[in-house]
């Protein structure tokens, strides 16, 4: 399930990374600013049609703006995991699954 609201954050944290107002975003994305305001706070779904458009307008990977990870990040999880022990492995599990009973991570980890 996508969070909308973190999707709007990452977009709201990369356009003023770039120094960009909603209004120069609207243009170069060709996106309202009202809509563009409406998608920052998680008020609007979007659609990944809007979500490409929109990280094409940034320059910033699609994937990174849905999911919050980019793909050297993938990588370096990937490394971790395959070199952690199964001891390890078992207390992030259990991390995980406390960070999301607690609403803090909004992401299927089974």
């Amino acid at each position: 399930m996508l969070d909308y609201k973190y999707i709007g954050l990452r977009i709201k944290a990369k356009r003023k990374s770039l120094k960009l107002t909603q209004q120069q975003l609207s243009k170069v994305s060709n996106i309202s600013p009202a809509y563009i305001s409406r998608i920052e706070s998680g008020m609007q779904n979007v659609t990944l049609d809007t979500i490409e458009k929109v990280a094409e307008s940034l320059k910033e990977d699609p994937v990174y703006l849905i999911t919050g990870i980019k793909p050297e990040m993938d990588t370096r999880l990937k490394k971790i995991y395959s070199a952690s022990t199964p001891e390890f492995l078992y207390l992030i599990d259990l991390a995980l699954m406390e960070l999301e009973q607690q609403g803090i991570l909004n992401i299927n980890i089974k």
